[in-house]
């Protein structure tokens, strides 16, 4: 094994030990046609619209993964670390679609690119590299979501103390389930759950199974307002 040869495996070693101890065809393959890139920080790895033809292993470093909306705002998806795989990419390389976001290097990177040909062979024929990308894929699909519940909570909270409030047309008592005003939302029960949790523990409201007592509507009102 020639030096550069060697200096890659110890860099896979690193981060990605299982696999530099796997045997598997597809994954030996994989550690041998990779290209290792050095990307500043500050430098955009992918933008909008362009076709995912790699998937990329970072090694050392960071990079951010972002929209940007139509009123110009920019907002942070999810970040790629070492050990990491990125969500969007994998999903691009899968279907065939045009990148969705940016991503930009938040710090100095070290990465290994796969090819994309390279990665559908290793998805098609390795059980092994199949687990590994969607475990990654499962990994940071949750971040992605739970990303997106901050980026939105406040308007969640607006609709949900909005809904309360048309649903308990001046009565004390709501019958309803977490699920049911989740699915009037348009949001995730879990959601619902812990928004609703907030305002009982602040006292606005009582939740009981399938019920909730509305404490403090004025409250509500100021929410629903804001």
């Amino acid at each position: 094994m020639n030096a550069c040869a060697s200096q890659i495996n110890l860099l896979w070693n690193k981060v990605y030990p299982e696999f530099t101890r796997s045997t598997d065809p597809a994954i030996r393959n994989i550690i041998s046609n990779t290209t290792q890139v050095e990307v500043p920080a500050g430098s955009l790895l992918i933008s909008p619209g362009t076709v995912c033809d790699q998937y990329l292993f970072v090694i050392t470093g960071s990079a951010r993964v972002h929209l940007l909306t139509e009123s110009g705002r920019e907002v942070t998806l999810y970040y790629v670390s070492a050990g990491d795989s990125c969500v969007l990419t994998t999903s691009c390389l899968l279907s065939h679609e045009p990148f969705p976001a940016g991503i930009v290097a938040e710090t100095d990177m070290t990465a290994f690119t796969v090819s994309a040909g390279l990665f559908e062979r290793a998805i098609d024929t390795s059980p092994c590299f199949r687990r590994f990308v969607f475990k990654k894929f499962g990994e940071r699909l949750v971040d992605v979501v739970a990303r997106m519940e901050q980026v939105c909570a406040p308007s969640i909270e607006r609709y949900l103390a909005q809904t309360l409030l048309d649903l308990s047309s001046d009565k004390a008592m709501i019958t309803a389930t977490h699920q049911q005003l989740a699915l009037r939302l348009g949001t995730a029960r879990e959601v619902v759950s812990r928004h609703l949790k907030h305002f009982e523990v602040n006292g606005w409201v009582h939740l009981a199974r399938g019920r909730i007592r509305i404490y403090a509507p004025d409250d509500l009102k100021r929410i629903a307002t804001q």
